[in-house]
């Protein structure tokens, strides 16, 4: 495996899902009519194509959802989600070993990316891992949610290196694994165990684990 560049998602992978429930408990208790129809339609979102305005749309979908005003369900989004949800996951650590990963996949000269489908850079100072990235972004500035390409497409693009030549890592296989799959990335799942027929190249469940895979090959 020749990589140049391994690319991230954020919720779930490098932090644990269950913290962010946690955190979120009483965000979802203020407002579970809000996350409830927010959560169709982000799933509804990854379907439609073309999106010329990826808020604008958002916002229409989740009024047509609520049966309220455009305007008013962009600024329950913004407010809510963007600012007070994201808010709300300060305490949240990331898994173990993930700060040391990092720093010896960035000494041994590879580029680190990354692309998750909500705004990323105060997530990564929370969780205190506000390195030298090299990039980093919502998928959302593409105007698409994964597995759509264009987020995979941006990363590279971003990291000026050949999809074939970056790793990307993530939790979900439907989203991350299929999605970056699909435009000639090499993949890497964070599952307990590996999914029947999987198509990804790493299944690792421990983030030593992880770089100690990718060092290793990198040195042979």
């Amino acid at each position: 495996m020749e990589l140049e560049a391994v690319a991230f998602d954020v919720d779930g992978t490098l932090y644990p899902n269950y913290r962010m429930y946690f955190n979120s408990l009483a965000f979802g208790l203020r407002k579970p009519h809000l996350i409830y129809h927010f959560s169709a339609v982000r799933k509804l979102v990854r379907r439609i194509r073309p999106i010329h305005d990826f808020r604008r749309l958002q916002a229409e979908l989740l009024a047509e959802r609520m049966k309220i005003q455009a305007d008013q369900a962009y600024d329950l989004i913004e407010h809510w989600v963007y600012s007070r949800w994201e808010s709300s996951l300060r305490r949240i650590r990331p898994f173990r070993h993930v700060r040391e990963m990092l720093a010896e996949l960035k000494a041994a000269g590879l580029k680190l990316g990354v692309v998750s489908d909500f705004p990323v850079v105060k997530k990564l100072v929370y969780l205190d891992l506000g390195i030298e990235w090299h990039c980093a972004f919502s998928s959302e500035e593409t105007g698409y949610l994964k597995p759509n390409p264009e987020p995979f497409m941006e990363m590279a693009r971003r990291l000026e290196t050949p999809p074939e030549r970056i790793l990307y890592v993530g939790n979900s296989y439907r989203y991350d694994v299929l999605g970056a799959q699909a435009v000639g990335m090499r993949t890497a799942h964070l599952s307990a165990r590996r999914v029947p027929g999987s198509k990804a190249d790493i299944t690792f469940s421990d983030f030593r684990q992880l770089a100690d895979r990718l060092l290793d090959r990198i040195r042979s």
